[in-house]
């Protein structure tokens, strides 16, 4: 699979033909004495060109991280300079700390014991309006310290009636003067536009809805209950959050205290009107007086018989007022809500929502910075579409296919190229924004302008009128704070957009793709062990709901369970708020809650991702495969001057003239099976060296190699195999194992042989007779030697002769039997010797066998080796 050498060129097209469309087509290596050297190294054309075209995406994707990092800071810039939220807060703050702790009630002397968070009745409700929120908001004087009038007195005894100045007279626009504080005036710094604006949610009452059991008739449950009943249609058991606090659905009963047409005393007795729904105009001495209408409290005045403002169908009450800080240019929408839930709890939240009244408003000092970070944005963004764009246009145009869609499906959609459109489209999405934000901020402006120009004009005195302005105005701050905040949304999802372009840009350097590549090898590992994970955190969690949701907040709903246990995790958590609820099983559930999903689970996550990222480090720790991203840098900084030396070309040339050499038709350049030759990229491609010819073919080899090869692994050696015939064999770890054995035991079957040929006794081959013979002889020789010259008679002869006859038959006998063992021995010994010829053999054969296989494996083990000492970075790089 890398760069080959063939015999001719010839061999080299055959070699070509019978490769045909075989996807394994590489050049190969042989014998190069007698050829050219431009000849030696072939490639397939779709191989070459893929590498070239890989190489060059690579290298684009690692050219986009200093764009992406610039995209990044300047739009940080753009959303510091535009937002100015540390601004917004000290002025949000403010405000809500002095409504907070200022706004008092049950005032002992000169101390309130009660705030807005003491208020728990209608009754607390109209008493912090009326003793606390009013006076607090509405300041009609110059505020001294306490028993200022007293203690001056007391301090200067020639003047015993000291009566400070309610106002002061300071330099004002056009250099004229009015009696400070001014109107609307409020906490020295802000400027109340309009009034304060009363509104509430209501719940249609009815008697349909009450929940009766079914004990009683119930028309008995409705006369023992005697009222209707009132369910809130947004039912709030727990404190709102921002979300629900910004947002207002079906305002009704809305009430105006217009500081124009209204002075403090007037709000208040507006107050009085609105809590006890004018029912008591004659006490009052209301009935006659024409400056001022008999019931300031409008809804109160249409309701027949008289009913109070705040009564039990209201779910919630809003009380809102905008407020304009001239040294910042921010206006601010401040509402104070009050949540009256059916659990007899009213929650209170103070929400602000502010906007620039013109975001272009600012010093040269703040605007120059913020128009050139602008410009660099839009530029970074500007170019990225252009590029995408033009990437678009060059795949339409170059499709081979009937329909544009399917070339941009088969050779443009992919993941990054997503990331980079979303990146695009959200950041169209927040130039879209700011657009609407402007032409909004613009129809307030002017708004505002015509509700200043009637004041100024004396106007305010037409109530209806003036209302009318103040409403509008009101109506078009909602919609600039509703684009604002829409804004700042799209804001906060951009820089994921951005992130997500600096993965990109990491997978180009192997070395900042660590995170990526540790998630992309963990993958599953991951997603069995989050199965096994979120199942018994979901348990745990639904554990805590119904042991703890009764009488802890945290716990009372799933969704908070889930966040709680998570926040617990990672160490935080109320350990008091639990034990109370009952110690000892709060205990149980603490501790196996911290067993299993602390100390087991959580050290499990940590161990699968540590075990992966070995494996990638691993992989990276050769730095001539994975060099550092300085190295990487001065790589390319080395091409470019060698470029510019004229000592080479650049990919892009050799790309294009392939490219011209198709007639622009990408598909077929990547799908061509030529067999390429130094010689011809040197005529195809203008002014490229041999050397960059022959080194691209042998890295275009090498990595279609490594592509192509699996990655060995110990988990392979298990995998059952197909031989030459598709017959399935045994895995090579069996076959090694039953090889194994085979040798073992045929060199005990050898040890065995050895030892019983060892213990068979041999004789000389001089000696003539055997054992048998020679005791024979001996023992003739003895009877003869006993034997005397004694005459004997014909009957002992005879005797003596026919037992000699018998002797000579019965050793003829027995001389015959011995000789056939002796012969039959002989055949069993040199059957023997053959079987154990033949178990040699085989032996020999199988130690022949056994050395093959543990070559091969060997060999398996270095390729392992080397594959891991020389794997490939995530972006290939020229050599």
């Amino acid at each position: 699979g890398g760069a080959a050498a063939v015999p001719s060129a010839g061999q080299a097209a055959a070699g070509a033909r019978a490769r045909g469309g075989n996807a394994e087509a590489m050049a190969r290596q042989g014998s190069t004495s007698s050829l050219q050297e431009e000849e030696e190294i072939q490639i397939d054309q779709h191989i070459y060109m893929r590498y070239v075209k890989n190489q060059l995406d690579s290298e684009a994707a690692c050219l986009e991280l200093p764009l992406t990092i610039l995209l990044l800071l300047s739009f940080t810039g753009v959303a510091l300079f535009h937002l100015r939220q540390d601004v917004v807060l000290s002025v949000e703050q403010a405000i809500e700390f002095d409504i907070v702790e200022n706004a008092n009630f049950a005032w002992e002397l000169y101390f309130g014991n009660k705030v807005i968070h003491d208020i728990h009745s209608f009754a607390d409700f109209w008493s912090w309006i009326r003793l606390g929120f009013i006076p607090l908001v509405m300041q009609t004087s110059w505020a001294y310290s306490e028993s200022y009038a007293d203690d001056a007195a007391q301090l200067f005894p020639a003047a015993p009636n000291v009566v400070p100045d309610g106002t002061w007279s300071f330099q004002s626009f056009g250099g004229g003067s009015r009696p400070i504080p001014v109107t609307g005036d409020y906490l020295h710094y802000n400027r109340i536009i309009g009034g304060l604006r009363f509104r509430q949610e209501v719940t249609p009452m009815s008697n349909l809805t009450c929940a009766f059991p079914s004990g009683a008739a119930w028309e008995n449950w409705g006369e023992w209950y005697g009222k209707p009943c009132i369910p809130a249609w947004k039912e709030l058991p727990f404190v709102p959050d921002t979300l629900g606090a910004e947002t207002f659905a079906q305002p009704q009963r809305v009430e105006w205290m217009l500081m124009g047409s209204m002075s403090v005393e007037d709000m208040l007795q507006k107050a009085v009107d609105m809590e006890d729904g004018c029912a008591q105009l004659v006490t009052k001495n209301r009935t006659g007086i024409r400056e001022s209408p008999p019931c300031w409290c409008e809804w109160c005045a249409t309701q027949s018989p008289p009913s109070p403002w705040l009564r039990e169908d209201t779910q919630r009450i809003e009380i809102g007022m905008a407020t304009y800080n001239a040294e910042y240019g921010l206006i601010t929408m401040t509402g104070v809500n009050f949540f009256f839930s059916r659990g007899s709890q009213i929650h209170k939240r103070v929400e602000m929502m502010s906007s620039w009244v013109d975001p272009l408003a600012a010093p040269m000092s703040v605007l120059v910075p913020m128009f050139v970070i602008d410009a660099i944005w839009v530029g970074a963004l500007l170019y990225i579409m252009l590029s995408e764009l033009k990437e678009v246009f060059l795949v339409i145009r170059m499709g081979d296919g009937p329909h544009w869609y399917n070339s941009l499906k088969d050779d443009y959609i992919a993941f990054w190229n997503c990331v980079d459109w979303m990146a695009i489209v959200v950041a169209i999405a927040l130039l879209g924004l700011f657009g609407g934000l402007l032409s909004a901020s613009i129809t307030m402006q002017a708004s505002l302008g015509r509700l200043l120009q009637a004041e100024a004009d004396g106007a305010a005195s037409d109530r209806a009128a003036y209302l009318q302005l103040v409403e509008g105005f009101y109506s078009d701050l909602e919609q600039v704070i509703t684009v604002e905040k829409f804004f700042r949304l799209v804001l906060c999802v951009y820089p994921m957009m951005v992130m997500m372009r600096l993965f990109k840009s990491f997978a180009a350097q192997a070395r900042l793709a660590v995170v990526t590549d540790t998630l992309k090898f963990a993958l599953q590992d991951l997603i069995h062990f989050f199965i096994v994970f979120f199942g018994t955190f979901f348990c745990l969690c639904l554990t805590s709901v119904l042991f703890f949701g009764q009488d802890n907040a945290d716990f009372a709903t799933v969704f908070r369970a889930v966040h709680t246990c998570f926040r617990m995790m990672f160490g935080d958590w109320d350990w008091s708020a639990m034990g109370e609820v009952r110690r000892d099983m709060a205990q149980m559930w603490f501790s196996g809650f911290m067993l299993l999903m602390v100390m087991i689970l959580l050290n499990m996550l940590l161990a699968i991702i540590m075990e992966n990222y070995m494996k990638v480090k691993q992989k990276i720790s050769d730095p001539s495969l994975a060099p550092s991203l300085a190295k990487q840098l001065q790589e390319m900084w080395r091409r470019r001057q060698q470029f510019k030396a004229g000592q080479r070309v650049r990919l892009n040339d050799i790309y294009d003239a392939f490219m011209q050499l198709h007639g622009g038709s990408e598909n077929d350049m990547l799908k061509s099976n030529r067999v390429l030759t130094p010689t011809f990229l040197l005529d195809t491609v203008p002014n490229l060296k041999r050397t960059q010819a022959e080194r691209t073919m042998k890295n275009a080899a090498e990595e279609y190699r490594k592509a192509n090869t699996k990655e060995f692994q110990i988990e392979d050696l298990r995998l059952k195999q197909q031989d030459a015939n598709g017959k399935e064999i045994n895995a090579p770890l069996e076959r090694l194992d039953d090889i194994t054995r085979r040798v073992r035991d045929t060199l005990l079957y050898l040890q065995d042989r050895i030892a019983f040929y060892d213990t068979v006794v041999r004789h000389d081959a001089s000696t003539p007779k055997d054992d048998m013979t020679m005791a024979m002889a001996e023992a003739a020789a003895a009877r003869a030697k006993n034997t005397t010259d004694t005459a004997v008679s014909d009957e002992v002869l005879e005797f003596v002769s026919a037992e000699v006859g018998r002797l000579n038959y019965e050793t003829a006998s027995i001389l015959g039997q011995t000789v056939r063992r002796v012969d039959l021995r002989q055949k069993h010994i040199e059957s023997r010797q053959a079987d154990m010829e033949d178990s040699v053999r085989e032996m020999h054969q199988t130690l022949l066998n056994l050395q093959s296989e543990a070559s091969s494996l060997a060999n398996k083990l270095q390729r392992v080796h080397s594959t891991e000492a020389q794997a490939p970075s995530g972006s290939a790089w020229r050599r």
